[in-house]
């Protein structure tokens, strides 16, 4: 990594924690020590603060403190290190003071906490830091982020802070912002020099000097800053998942057993093994021990979408409509732990030698009449099952979705050449907005759907809303996952419509009303699907997701000449039709 700007030669790791939070992954490795993308996150700070231009570098330690110094001193590029032991835990302030020798003569040290860490690109932000403190002759500049649950630091739209957890009661101005001290800063000697022998608060000697020195302690706060706090195992999990390198699988399934969830749960202790994530930004492991198992779920940081997943899922369960059993949840890690309902999903069995796909998927659309007449029936007790609609402007949101990711960026389709798609696209919206409303899954496929015990189960539910009664049916028979073919797509229609006329259900009882209904939901759903092919390869690089385009594409085409057949007042898709023969598409 280049030298960034120069003036700063001499850090500090702050690294005497003891590392309660993390507790029980700290009992016999410091904080400081445990791995994240390959390395540990020592190693990782130090290259940071190397790559800042430091060259001489403090250490403090406190929890098995040899360990600490072991590690620091074979830190690569420093022409000095100084671990510095401390039987009694000075503080974050105390520990700097303690280490006050090794800095004089320096004038400005770059500080770093040992239980944090950032994105690999946002490096380059320790530079910003470096840049800002020298420019402004700064007591104290502080890198900031923006960390909702926990912001407290009040940065002033001039760059200066004029506050931190409004212990100084300081009058609120136009264009002050709350944000989060991340650990990193900026301390110019003045500083240091001012702090107090013994144990001590930075949040304590800043404030001080606000108040002695108004103007003088500054933050920067870099835009979109990926930064992570690794104090408890869920934000430590949460930063292997964001990496998601191969090298912390380890590391992760040890991060997993000393959740909370899980030891509340009885199951520490279990063998614990990562599951292939599909398309999901969420994290799944299974946990054995013995002859049982169960799964944990863990979701993106403060995703507002967990409750609804587990909430969704205990419902299902409890109307035995296919939800796996919740056996403990965790709000605010966003962790859950679940009934394990095994490997054995619909699109594996429909592809093994000899499926009987009839009766697999006969069994499936069977339970998708139950969901959609007593789900629909007892959604009330669900609030979060039924409380949003799929309606017109999301529908909109599909089509939109499929032009700007499928034709405009995976296919190049030209600006100009897409004239007259939305009008097209609302007509489709406002036939699909129109179709009786169902509870629904909203990503009813094959690779959502397992079989466990003899019976369908359901995963991925947290998307599940009121919509269009043939939205899900035809996610299922236009799979882009399993061709089933025409003929059994006809049978598994009339026995939809059977099923749910039996189960009172919303869908239109008749074959040719709900066939209607179904290729209009199923041209909406295949747009979506070739949209989500192109953006998970294209955006997020998962690359196999471009194997499933041309059944999809085969789909769009079948359902295009589907739509031709229909008697008015069915929208005619002219332009799509044009465009979609001209596209040549890799078998």
């Amino acid at each position: 990594m280049a030298e960034r700007a120069p003036g700063v030669r001499c850090a500090m790791i702050l690294a005497a924690g003891l590392g309660t939070r993390l507790r029980p992954l700290t009992d016999t490795t410091p904080k400081p020590l445990v791995q994240i993308g390959g390395r540990t996150l020592l190693a990782r700070i130090a290259a940071r603060l190397h790559g800042a231009g430091a060259r001489r570098l403090a250490v403090n330690a406190h929890h098995l403190p040899q360990l600490v110094a072991g590690a620091a001193h074979s830190l690569p590029g420093f022409d000095e290190i100084r671990v510095f032991q401390e039987p009694a835990i000075l503080g974050t302030a105390g520990g700097i003071a303690n280490a006050r020798e090794f800095f004089r003569g320096e004038p400005h040290v770059l500080l770093h906490n040992g239980d944090v860490d950032l994105a690999a690109e946002a490096d380059a932000d320790l530079g910003a830091l470096v840049a800002d403190h020298l420019a402004t002759g700064a007591a104290a500049t502080l890198l900031l982020a923006d960390w909702a649950p926990v912001n407290s630091v009040r940065l002033g739209g001039d760059g200066v802070v004029r506050d931190v957890g409004g212990r100084l009661g300081a009058p609120a101005r136009d264009g002050d912002r709350s944000l989060t001290y991340t650990g990193i800063a900026v301390l110019a000697a003045r500083f240091l020099d001012g702090l107090p022998d013994g144990p001590g608060a930075l949040a304590d000697a800043l404030l001080a000097r606000i108040a002695g020195e108004p103007g003088s302690v500054r933050g920067v706060a870099p835009a979109g800053l990926r930064w992570s706090d690794l104090g408890t195992p869920a934000r430590y999990l949460d930063a292997l998942l964001a990496l998601d390198d191969p090298a912390d699988a380890g590391a992760a399934a040890a991060a997993v057993a000393a959740l909370p969830v899980v030891r509340a749960c009885g199951w520490e202790g279990a063998d614990v093994a990562r599951l292939a994530p599909e398309g999901s930004d969420r994290g799944f492991w299974r946990l054995r021990r013995g002859g049982a198992s169960a799964v944990l779920m863990k979701d993106r940081p403060r995703d507002p979408e967990f409750d609804r997943s587990v909430a969704v899922a205990a419902f299902l369960h409890a109307e035995d409509l296919g939800g796996a059993a919740v056996l403990g949840a965790d709000r605010e890690d966003g962790a859950a732990l679940m009934e394990d309902l095994g490997d054995d999903s619909l699109h594996r069995l429909a592809h093994a030698p000899g499926a009987d796909r009839p009766a697999l998927y006969g069994a499936v659309v069977d339970l998708l009449a139950g969901l959609q007449a007593r789900g629909t029936a007892r959604s009330a007790a669900c609030p979060l099952a039924c409380d949003r609609v799929f309606g017109r402007e999301d529908l909109l949101a599909e089509t939109a979705y499929f032009r700007r990711r499928f034709l405009r960026e995976d296919r190049g389709v030209p600006e100009a050449d897409l004239a007259g798609l939305d009008a097209e696209f609302a007509a489709l919206a406002d036939a699909v907005a129109a179709q009786p409303r169902a509870l629904m899954h909203r990503d009813f496929q094959s690779r959502n759907i397992l079989w466990r015990d003899g019976r369908v189960r359901l995963v991925d539910v947290q998307g599940m809303r009121l919509g269009p009664c043939a939205y899900d049916l035809m996610s299922l028979l236009r799979d882009a996952y399993v061709d089933l073919g025409d003929d059994l797509r006809a049978s598994l229609l009339e026995r939809f419509a059977a099923a749910s006329a039996a189960a009172g259900g919303p869908a239109p009882h008749g074959v040719a009303e709900l066939r209607r209904d179904a290729t209009l939901a199923g041209l909406q759903r295949v747009l979506q699907a070739l949209g989500a092919f192109a953006f998970l390869s294209n955006v997020k690089g998962k690359r196999a997701f471009r194997d499933h385009i041309p059944l999809a594409w085969n789909h769009l085409n079948d359902l295009l000449a589907d739509l031709e057949r229909l008697p008015p007042p069915a929208p005619r898709m002219a332009k799509l039709r044009r465009l979609v023969a001209i596209i040549t598409i890799d078998q």
